[in-house]
């Protein structure tokens, strides 16, 4: 449309001319004697988000206020999830949540699957124990081999396993194949008692994408062990190459238009307000840093509050992240909307499950994400302001143009969210 005006005007132009000069001699006008003017495209910002309050009812009776984006409400889905972490919807459209139990690492981990949604109500009619005696179950992911055999790969502390699948089953059709083997135990003089025991898998196009966090807060890592980065291999497990290093723990990944985003934890050594969590736009090959650098406030900072024995890395070669947080606010699963509503086409929404001691009080919140980097936020409220502690949101899953789902290892729960008429 705006090159026809732009041929338009030129026409105008060229009339006036003939009408002005009727006696001048006459010039044949080509298609090369026209300019036209191209004009950028104009992006569509995203549409401010406001918040409302919305009460939500749990099965024991309680309630809570949640602050939402007005353009959504939010109910509760299921309860009595034990540590609902990262969901699915599978191939033939059912939603899988793996429950880990606890962070102890008992084996009694569980990978569910809800059925039959009823829009009305917001809820599964159905829900079925897939596999049990787990140990860290965190994320599944559906691939298609070349012969069309659909496979669910689901990622354990200790290693990836798959098993063939098929529309509806209710349990594996076959015996389940274990493909790579993780750390399993917290890395070697490590202070205290944390270390990263959650692995994060995605597929883009015949290639895995996989995130194994550090064994420990802070240390450095055994120089031949996986930890602390993303790696990628083939569907069978194999060519396993490192992507990026120097990455604590990014729990959450997601790939748009070819480029890997990740977010990060950052580490618990350096007091209340340091380090920035952040949500990385990942390259390949590139050092993140950790353990030997970190970011503050827009800048990357060496820790000096460690004798490192080996040479740290150039902090000031360390890329700059796309987005950062509050420190402690432990962002988790970040999830980009397309086909969606306006209020999150194009964007991304991340889970910040919140400070591990409620006392920090950052975190406990979804945020939106702009194609920019510019962060709003989509539900605060898992925190009151007594410090207790509503929910800590896991992952977020785009389940239609309208709606989403939001799971929370806190009290068991997951959400539910679908846009207000």
């Amino acid at each position: 449309m705006k090159k026809i005006f732009s041929i338009l005007a030129v026409i105008l132009i060229i009339t006036a001319g003939v009408l002005t000069f009727k006696n001048a001699e006459k010039t044949e006008i080509t298609k090369a004697d026209i300019t036209v003017v191209e004009e950028e495209p104009i992006d569509t910002p995203l549409p401010p988000l406001a918040l409302a309050p919305q009460t939500v009812s749990f099965e024991d009776g309680t309630e809570a206020t949640l602050q939402v984006a007005d353009a959504f409400n939010i109910t509760v889905a299921s309860e009595d999830l034990g540590k609902a972490r990262f969901m699915t919807k599978s191939p033939d459209g059912r939603l899988f949540v793996p429950d880990m139990v606890d962070y102890s690492l008992s084996r009694e981990g569980r990978l569910l699957i809800f059925d039959d949604f009823n829009e009305t109500s917001g809820t599964f009619e159905s829900q079925t124990t897939y596999l049990s005696g787990l140990r860290g179950p965190h994320n599944v992911a559906f691939y298609t081999d070349e012969s069309g055999q659909t496979w669910l790969y689901l990622t354990l502390t200790e290693h990836l396993v798959r098993y063939p699948y098929s529309p509806g089953d209710t349990e594996p059709s076959g015996e389940g194949e274990v493909i790579m083997e993780f750390p399993n135990e917290q890395s070697e003089g490590a202070d205290g008692v944390v270390w990263h025991i959650t692995r994060t898998l995605l597929f883009r196009g015949d290639r895995m994408y996989i995130s194994v966090g550090s064994g420990c807060n802070v240390c450095e890592e055994a120089e031949d062990e996986v930890r602390a980065m993303i790696i990628t291999a083939n569907p069978e497990g194999g060519d396993v190459e490192v992507y990026a290093e120097g990455i604590k723990n990014a729990v959450g990944m997601e790939i748009v238009d070819g480029q890997l985003y990740a977010t990060e934890n950052g580490t618990d050594h350096l007091g209340d307000d340091a380090p920035n969590d952040l949500l990385y736009r990942i390259e390949r090959n590139e050092h993140y840093g950790w353990p030997y650098c970190y970011e503050d406030d827009g800048e990357i900072i060496a820790d000096e509050s460690i004798d490192w024995e080996r040479d740290p890395v150039n902090c000031g070669a360390v890329p700059i992240s796309f987005v950062s947080f509050e420190a402690h606010s432990a962002p988790l699963g970040v999830t980009y909307f397309e086909d969606a509503h306006e209020a999150l086409e194009d964007s991304f929404l991340v889970a910040l499950q919140g400070s591990w001691e409620p006392e920090i009080g950052t975190g406990y919140q979804v945020v939106r994400i702009s194609p920019e980097g510019d962060k709003e936020v989509f539900i605060d409220g898992f925190q009151e302001e007594d410090g207790t502690r509503i929910g800590r949101p896991v992952h977020v899953l785009q389940w239609n143009e309208d709606s989403l789902f939001i799971t929370d290892d806190f009290n068991g729960r997951m959400y539910y969210l679908e846009a207000a008429s």
